[in-house]
C-alpha cells in the first residue's frame, strides 16, 4: 500500500506540469473521512460450536490504526465519467456477545467499484458496483483467525452497492477540492478461525478530499 502511495503521488506531481484535456481528461483523488454503519444482522458459524446470531453495530474509529480514506480515478467525458474506486471502509463491532473477543475488520472492509458518474446542476452524482475485499481480525470462543491466510491476510469476500453525490472545488490550476457524501450496501462472508461470518453493511459516509485533473 504504501508503493502504491507513493506511485499516486508521483504521478500527482508530474501531472502538474502537463497540458490540460478540453475535451476530455482524467482525474485522480484521494479522501480522508468516516462512515456511520446502519445496525445489522451478523451471523457466526464455528464449526462443532452453537451459530451466533445478534444485531451487531459498528464504529468507524477513522484515525485509529489504519484511516478510512479513498482513492478515485475518472476518465471524464461529456461531463460523464467511468471511475475506479477503492474505499477503505473499517469496522469494530461494538456490542460482542460472550463468545466473541475480538471481531474487526479494520485493515478494511474494502469497498472496490466501477462507477458510472455524472454532473447535474452543479453537483457530481454517481452510482457503482463492486466487491469487497475484507482483512478481517477476530477471535470467536477464543480462537484467533491467522493473517497468514488468504492474500496476505486479504480475502474476496462479498459485493457492494453505492450512491453518491459530490461537490468539486477549484482550488488553483488543475487542484480541486471535493465534499462527498455516499451511501453503501454490501455484503460479505468472512473467514473465522474454524468457520465462517456472515457480515452485512449498510452505511452513509462522508469524505473530503483533493484532486487533480490530468
Amino acid at each position: 500500500m504504501i508503493k502504491f502511495q507513493r506511485i499516486v503521488i508521483g504521478v500527482i506531481v508530474l501531472a502538474a506540469f502537463l497540458p490540460a484535456q478540453k475535451k476530455s481528461y482524467w482525474t485522480l483523488e484521494a479522501f480522508l473521512g468516516s462512515a456511520k454503519s446502519i445496525a445489522t444482522p451478523l451471523s457466526i458459524h464455528q464449526y462443532g460450536e452453537e451459530r451466533i446470531h445478534l444485531i451487531a453495530r459498528y464504529n468507524t474509529r477513522p484515525f485509529v490504526g489504519s484511516p478510512y480514506y479513498s482513492y478515485r480515478i475518472s476518465k471524464w467525458s461529456k461531463n460523464r465519467s467511468w471511475e475506479f474506486e477503492l474505499v477503505h471502509h473499517k469496522l469494530y463491532l461494538s456490542n460482542p456477545p460472550d463468545e466473541v473477543q475480538q471481531f474487526n475488520i479494520s485493515h478494511g472492509y474494502n469497498l472496490i467499484t466501477v462507477n458510472r458518474a455524472w454532473l447535474r446542476r452543479g453537483f457530481i452524482m454517481r452510482v457503482g458496483a463492486g466487491i469487497v475485499a475484507t482483512h478481517p481480525e477476530t477471535t470467536i470462543r477464543g480462537k484467533t483467525l491467522l493473517w497468514e491466510k488468504g492474500f496476505d491476510g486479504f480475502y474476496i469476500s462479498g459485493i457492494t452497492l453505492q450512491v453518491a453525490a459530490g461537490k468539486k472545488f477549484t482550488i488553483w490550476g488543475k487542484f480541486f477540492g471535493v465534499l462527498e457524501a455516499k451511501f453503501t450496501t454490501s455484503y460479505a462472508v468472512i473467514p473465522i478461525q474454524d468457520g465462517n461470518a456472515y457480515v452485512p453493511n449498510v452505511a452513509f459516509h462522508g469524505l473530503f478530499g483533493l484532486g487533480i485533473e490530468l
